[in-house]
Formats: structure tokens, sequence, C-alpha cells
């Protein structure tokens, strides 16, 4: 495998830190109902449109609610027969649904015009017989349609509908603080954690702004660098207490959702009440708007004629020719957390190919040129450089 970096703020005797895998034991809860695969169900950073299950029809005098008129907890009456929480954090893009101490559903979503989205949403809950859980489940079910549109009445009462249903009010609520956990989701912000998760394995959390890169390595004592197991990234926030991390972008099959705790010193991170050490240093990185990407590129890398189209709607195309035999082609969705280029490989030549890349954008100019150390195992690989096509 070529050499790649992940991320900026590392010494050059250690790994690169990204964010949580869960791909270990160790690292993940024991009552995680499903793991993500690559059925595609999580391959997307990019929401997808609002769900045709919710009703484009808003009541007389109601509006569509945005995320100002969300709290931070709330209480959804009347849902699944009892009344559920909703908790959207520092609002990046990732809510929750909450039965206190017995599930909770994380789902990544843009809020556009006030609907909630489940499709790519994961649920933890405990092993019991339960018709609200049983619910909830139901959300995020494989090739399943549900959605959540969110309104604000003529009253001014903010009001729910599931998937097209009545419209019922939406409550306040609060929860109590535990001040010896970490309980912003900013707090983490451009920070990273290195925790030992067995003898000689540790794995590393990067913070974006909402987003995370992970990665499981094995230390050698024998070598002087890490040896990387495999990596994830995806949507993080901190909800009622809890860090919740769910993978959209993965080398290798990772638990759907993994939710921890953070010590108020950064020290120890606990899942499933076992206490993992850490260590804690700040993430250094120049942030790359992803609007600097998007276009057409191209490279001659390898000898190979190189095209790659950055599509404004997440999706990219990468392929190779020599002369006029194809040698390479990736398609799928792409996204850019912080410095890290990601993409989530969903067709290519063959039929096989890694599942993901990922790499630190060091080097760009908008329309012009970037650099793209990334961590392509297949033959060929994406290139580094990349530069903008002229046209005449």
């Amino acid at each position: 495998m070529k050499k790649y970096l992940l991320c900026a703020g590392i010494l050059a005797a250690s790994i690169s830190l990204v964010a949580c895998g869960g791909s270990s034991p160790s690292d993940t809860d024991d009552d995680i109902l499903s793991s993500a695969d690559d059925s595609g169900k999580s391959s997307s950073s990019q929401e997808e449109e609002s769900s045709s299950s919710v009703s484009k029809d808003i009541p007389k005098g109601a509006r569509a609610a945005t995320l100002d008129d969300l709290e931070k907890n709330m209480t959804l009456k009347g849902l699944f027969g009892r009344d559920i929480y909703l908790a959207t954090g520092e609002k990046h893009g990732l809510f929750s649904l909450w039965i206190p101490d017995t599930a909770w559903l994380a789902a990544p979503s843009d809020f556009k015009d006030g609907v909630l989205n489940f499709s790519q949403g994961a649920i933890t809950s405990i092993k019991i017989d339960y018709d609200a859980i049983k619910s909830m489940e139901k959300l995020v079910e494989k090739d399943s349609d549900h959605s959540m549109r969110f309104i604000v009445n003529e009253d001014d009462q903010l009001q729910y509908s599931l998937d097209g249903g009545e419209y019922k009010d939406v409550g306040e609520t609060s929860v109590k603080k535990n001040s010896s956990v970490v309980w912003n989701g900013d707090s983490l912000a451009s920070k990273e954690l290195f925790c030992k998760t067995g003898e000689n394995t540790f794995t590393g959390y990067s913070f974006y702004k909402g987003r995370y890169v992970a990665t499981d390595v094995v230390r050698n004592a024998k070598q002087t660098n890490d040896s990387l197991v495999s990596w994830s990234a995806g949507y993080y926030d901190i909800h009622r207490g809890k860090l919740l991390m769910r993978p959209l972008f993965y080398s290798a099959p990772v638990y759907a959702l993994v939710s921890a705790s953070v010590s108020s010193d950064y020290k120890t991170l606990t899942i499933s009440a076992e206490d993992v050490s850490c260590t804690l240093s700040e993430l250094k990185y120049n942030e790359v708007p992803a609007a600097d990407l998007e276009g057409e590129w191209e490279s001659d890398e390898g000898g190979l004629a190189w095209s790659l189209d950055l599509r404004t709607d997440r999706t990219f195309e990468v392929k190779a020719f020599k002369g006029n035999e194809n040698k390479a082609l990736k398609q799928g969705t792409w996204d850019v957390y912080g410095n890290q280029l990601l993409m989530k490989v969903t067709g290519c030549l063959g039929g096989k190919c890694t599942p993901a890349v990922i790499g630190s954008v060091s080097k760009w100019k908008a329309g012009s040129f970037f650099n793209y150390g990334n961590s392509d195992p297949d033959d060929p690989s994406i290139p580094e450089d990349w530069i903008a096509p002229e046209y005449e």
C-alpha cells in the first residue's frame, strides 16, 4: 500500500489519527443491533431526497420547521404509543430518538424542508420485547423509507408527523447533566484521542466539526510505524451525554452505530461499561472547502490518462485509460471532513476493488490543482496529483 497522510498534527513516529471504527469487541457496544456492510445502506454521506412517504402538504397557516425551531432536547408526544425523546446536539446534521437507558436511534439528515429521513439511521437497544423498540427498529430496516416532517402551526406550536400521518405536538424537556463526562459535541472538535484497545492495538479518533475519522492500528515494538488495520468516518455528536458515531465511509465492515461517553478530562472513553485509556492532542489541519474540489480533474500518473469528476451532488467517477483500453474505473459518493477527502466506492471495473478511499488534501487551488495522498490499494491506484483540464 502506498503511503498516505490521513490528517495533520501527528508526530512522524505515530500514525495520523482519525476517529472510531468500532470494529473490535473492545471498542463497540455489546448490544448493537446491526452492523454496516457493503449493501449501500450507510454508504453515502449525502442525504437522500425527502422521503415520498412524507406528505408534502403543510396545513393551512403552518410552515416547515427549521433548525432554529428545534431545541437541543425535545419530546415527541404520542410516538409509538408513548413519549419518545428527540435530541439534536449541536445541530451538525445528526439527530437521535431515545427511550432512555433502553434504546436510541441516530440518523444523519440535512433537515431540508423540515424533514428528518431515517434511511441512513442505525439503532442500539437492549434486547427486550418492547413494542416501542420494535417500532423504532422498523424506521431503520434495510430498504425502508420512513421520514418525519416537522412544522410550526398557525398557533406557533412545533409539531411532527411520521410518514404523512397525524400531526402531533413536540414538547420541551431537559436532561440532567453529568459533570464527569463531556456534554457538548463541539468540545471535541479539533481534538484527537488515541486510545489503547488491546495489548498492541489502538484506535485513533480525529474530530472535526460534526464529523469524525477513525483508525484501528497495531503497534509493533520492532517497527517504527504503526500498521493500519482499518478506518471509518462519518457523523458524530454528543446527545444526552453520549458520544454517538455513525459511520458512512469505511474500509471494512463496522458497527452501524457506536455510542460511548468521554470523561471530562478526555483521558477515558467508556463503551459498554468498559473504560479505555486515551491520550489527548490537538488536531491541526487546513480546512478544505468541498466546493474547491468540485469539478473535473485529470492526471497522467503511472503513464495512464486519468480523469476524475467530483460532482456537486456528492457522487464521483474516476477512470484511467491506456490508449483506448480502460484500465480503471470507480464510481460512488464523496465528501470532505476537514482536510480529508473520502470516497465510498459503490461500483468499479471488474467488480472487485477497495470499498472506500481516504486521504489528506495537502495542496490545492480551486479550479487549478490539488494533491491527494490517499489509501487506495488497488492496481492501478488513484493518483495523488490532479490538475484541472484545459478547454479551448
